[in-house]
């Protein structure tokens, strides 16, 4: 009987054998011939480059010499039988949920692509340029021409290799004519993320409002603790740059500032991990619908938080204690645009969560008061309860100004959400608006004649007795109240 040796034909992953008999003689007994069965252990394998550890960011060659193997122990093969190898990579020496890697085979080594090895380390632990130790091992997938098919494998050996990546700093700021070239000011202008790990999150956003012609650098935190310029990046086309796209580079790559061309509010994206950058203008007033439940999920029906100058929107929400039954925030009066769901499973009442803009995305429903004072921003994609409000009412002369209070409640008209009550009053007498029968939070009069509400404002007044309806226009860019003699 003799063995034929398969390492000059298999830099295609694929090879064939001949022997003198029609029959597999297998050195261990029992191998399964079922492909789904267990694999037997019947190539052995020595780490040649894999011995040492591997930085792929200095790593010159194409491909890695990953190790040796022997074949002494593997069962001979009938004529026509192929092999197919693949190497497999995990993160536990069971090979638990491993990844596949390309490999090829010259003489008696393996050699796996320097490409594929940073992706694969990549998968199993994330884009952190720091040493990882995997397990590896070479699969036989054995295809007879009577089709009894089988794999055999290796033992495993450990690998240790660090990714290509290019380093993610944990904050970057703005620095320039805003607001101003030196980084104690850039520190009072960070980059918003979204706070988890910025190789699983590479995205850094600002919005800033100029006055003019704007000249602008990105900060890295190692500037501003180093007192460094090195590391302060620009772009890599030309000074002055107003282009709404472009790649970032630092200082000692002589890169350029980039500019806001003229007055307005601009909204810069950095993707730290492709080194680039986008510029948007943004308008004025952004209305973002809040639509749920509550409403029918009707957009008509819902309510409104607008984004002025790039700020994120702030103002109040009335759930009507349906809030646990889901809503969420669009940009559009339909559900074409950009639509903002859960994004993390967060606790009930969490003062703050994380929103997703996926199409997958579930709706909120952490939220279970009557009413609350959010913050929303689109820029990092969270939310924030402010206040937190389960009554509204009317207090005043009527009631000497103690509880219980008129309740408001929940009403629509036109598409315009407000909170409502009738309460008989007095020739004269004056009342305000106020949550949970307290003081801490309260609305009267801004004193500018045109119904618009101010916190701890002015009381509201009526010359007549009679019966009444008080709104308050609680979503409306500028909340306004009404009274209306009925």
């Amino acid at each position: 009987m003799k063995k034929i040796s398969i390492f000059s034909t298999l830099l295609a992953g694929v090879v064939a054998f001949s022997a003198c008999t029609p029959e597999i003689e297998p050195a261990q007994d029992p191998i399964g011939y079922d492909p789904e069965a267990a694999a037997t252990v019947a190539i052995a394998i020595t780490a040649e480059e894999y011995a040492q550890a591997i930085d792929l960011n200095t790593y010159a060659a194409d491909s890695i010499s990953a190790f040796t193997i022997d074949l002494s122990a593997t069962p001979e093969l009938t004529e026509g039988t192929t092999l197919e190898y693949t190497l497999k990579m995990a993160a536990a020496e069971d090979m638990a949920n491993a990844v596949e890697v390309p490999v090829t085979v010259e003489g008696n080594v393996a050699k796996v692509a320097k490409a594929d090895l940073n992706v694969k380390v990549q998968t199993l632990f994330g884009k952190r340029p720091q040493p990882n130790t995997f397990s590896t091992r070479l699969d036989a997938k054995v295809k007879a021409v009577e089709g009894r098919n089988f794999t055999i494998i290796s033992n495993v050996i450990a690998a240790t290799v660090t990714p290509v990546a290019t380093p993610i700093e944990s904050a970057y700021y703005l620095i320039g004519d805003v607001p101003g070239w030196d980084f104690a000011a850039a520190a009072t202008m960070p980059f918003s993320h979204s706070g988890k790990d910025v190789y699983e999150d590479p995205i850094f956003t600002i919005t800033v409002t100029v006055e003019g012609a704007t000249n602008w650098k990105v900060a890295p935190q190692s500037a501003l603790d180093n007192n460094s310029w090195d590391t302060v990046l620009g772009n890599t086309e030309a000074d002055q740059n107003t282009a709404l796209t472009g790649n970032l580079a630092d200082n000692n790559s002589a890169a350029g500032c980039m500019q806001f061309p003229e007055a307005g509010n601009y909204k810069v994206t950095l993707n730290m991990e492709a080194y680039t950058y986008t510029v948007e203008v943004v308008p004025d007033v952004i209305e973002y619908f809040v639509v749920g439940d509550f409403s029918s999920w009707s957009q008509t029906d819902g309510q409104r938080l607008y984004s002025v100058a790039g700020a994120p929107a702030q103002g109040w929400i009335v759930l009507n204690g349906a809030g646990a039954n889901g809503w969420k925030i669009s940009t559009q009066a339909d559900w074409n645009g950009t639509n903002y769901g859960a994004g993390e499973e967060a606790a009930a009442e969490a003062p703050s969560m994380l929103l997703s803009t996926d199409g997958g995305a579930g709706n909120i429903t952490q939220y279970s008061a009557f009413s609350y004072e959010v913050s929303f921003d689109a820029t990092n994609l969270t939310l924030n309860i402010i206040n937190t409000v389960n009554t509204w009412g009317l207090v005043g002369s009527f009631n000497g100004w103690g509880a219980p209070d008129v309740p408001m409640t929940l009403s629509a008209e036109a598409g315009m959400d407000y909170l409502v009550a009738t309460v008989t009053l007095e020739a004269g007498a004056e009342f305000k608006i106020r949550a949970n029968e307290d003081w801490a939070i309260n609305f009267g009069d801004a004193g500018a004649g045109d119904g618009t509400l101010a916190r701890d404002g002015a009381n509201f007044k009526v010359d007549e007795a009679g019966d009444y309806e008080v709104r308050f226009y609680f979503c409306a860019q500028a909340p306004y109240y009404t009274v209306t003699k009925l």
